[in-house]
């Protein structure tokens, strides 16, 4: 069985490593999270999305996410989106994703 390590990026901050010995990984794209399990572990990683896997790394088998809050947002637009029409719905959560990515792009100049 392949087990892998979990490593997590966040926008101005080093890698970390979230959890090992994992060998199930499921985004759920209802909430913009992964799911992570093995070996009697169960963890949750909101708002992220699987960036590299690579099963030939060379400390093991390592997968890599991004989080950030604006990831959940997207993919709840996407899923509303899948049906391929215009919904009300499809409209609020497509402005909700563009004011929460204004936000942050105004949070990023005021750091630098």
């Amino acid at each position: 069985m392949c087990e892998f390590k979990v490593v997590v990026k966040e926008p101005g901050k080093k890698e970390y490593l979230a959890i090992e010995e994992i060998s199930y990984l499921k985004i759920q794209e209802d909430d913009g999270s992964i799911l992570l399990k093995g070996l009697g572990i169960q963890k949750k990683i909101d708002t992220a999305i699987m960036k590299e896997i690579n099963v030939f790394g060379e400390d093991g088998a390592i997968a890599k996410v991004f989080k950030t809050p604006i990831i959940g947002d997207f993919l709840k637009f996407l899923n509303k989106l899948e049906p391929g029409s215009y919904s009300p719905e499809l409209e609020k959560t497509w402005m909700n994703f563009v004011t929460k990515g204004n936000e942050l792009i105004r949070e990023l100049k005021s750091k630098s």
